[in-house]
């Protein structure tokens, strides 16, 4: 499950002492919007006294870590709702975004004058990345590909929003504001369709069917197109049988009527001895002979 093993040495390592009161960082869950109460309840550390604290919690003070981890948290969760809507829930963002603070700890100076939440932001950032790059979606991308869908998607929001777009942002449009080819841009686009299981339920009419259900079967020919197919073949050798043997062979060759392929004139005469012309002033006759025939206004109701 995304985010259980942080969650886990969240809850376990890192808690809050209110007199004999310990409030979890996070266990996930329903628990989230508790978790968001708790943290809001932890009051900020000033300039001295984060020093103070975080000196101690270089030296490995436990209760000096925790508690300049913990006064940080809620900035945590303002970083982490920059990252929503790419493949991870909010709670597993906060989490690994706490697991970010945890490592930015391990390498914080406070002697350097810097505040340890402006430090931490690279670390909590590039740990919230990472996790949406390795558990953001079902089939995992290599690093630059998801940079690269990144930019594309934070590209389509400028110009759905901005002055560039009329009627919302097309490839090419994505494509010259990137400065990269339109198929290119068109495949990453591609890759970036969601995955859906078979057995989702769908909606159709009131009627709750799953999405396999709903999908059309194109390799087997449906029965209306199979009844019209076997009513037009029908009709034509119905209309075929008044020309004689010879014309209802060169118009079912020449235009791949039954079973047969299509062939030129060239080849029609290589096969019954005749010249082009003579093939083609045969196929001329016969069509005229079908448009006399009683036949002609049932095979013209098929294209009308």
């Amino acid at each position: 499950m995304t985010g259980k093993k942080n969650r886990k040495a969240l809850a376990k390592g890192q808690t809050k002492k209110t007199g004999s009161k310990k409030a979890a960082l996070y266990t996930g869950g329903n628990s989230f919007i508790t978790y968001l109460n708790e943290i809001k309840k932890i009051p900020l550390l000033n300039k001295e006294e984060e020093i103070k604290t975080a000196r101690l919690a270089v030296q490995g003070n436990k209760a000096a870590r925790d508690l300049l981890v913990n006064s940080n948290l809620r900035f945590v969760v303002m970083i982490a709702k920059k990252f929503q809507g790419r493949g991870l829930p909010m709670d597993d963002l906060v989490a690994e975004g706490n697991m970010g603070i945890l490592n930015a700890l391990n390498y914080f100076d406070p002697d350097k004058g810097c505040r340890f939440i402006t430090y931490a932001v690279w670390w909590i950032q590039q740990a919230i990345n990472k996790a949406i790059y390795d558990k953001g979606r079902m089939i995992r991308l290599p690093s630059n590909k998801s940079k690269e869908l990144t930019r594309i998607e934070k590209t389509k929001q400028i110009l759905e929003n901005g002055e560039y777009c009329d009627n919302g942002p097309e490839i090419k449009k994505i494509a010259a504001f990137l400065n990269i080819s339109p198929e290119k841009t068109e495949r990453l686009l591609n890759i970036n369709q969601g995955v859906s299981s078979l057995d989702e339920f769908v909606y159709n009419n009131s009627d709750l069917l799953t999405l396999k259900d709903s999908i059309e079967d194109n390799f087997y020919i449906s029965p209306i197109e199979h009844t019209i197919n076997k009513a037009l073949k029908d009709d034509i050798d119905k209309a075929l049988e008044g020309l004689e043997k010879r014309e209802a062979e060169i118009l079912r060759c020449r235009y791949g009527l039954g079973e047969k392929k299509t062939m030129t004139l060239k080849e029609i005469g290589a096969r019954y001895n005749l010249t082009r012309e003579r093939v083609r002033q045969i196929e001329a006759r016969a069509i005229r002979q079908l448009q006399q025939s009683p036949h002609y206004r049932e095979l013209k109701s098929y294209i009308a």
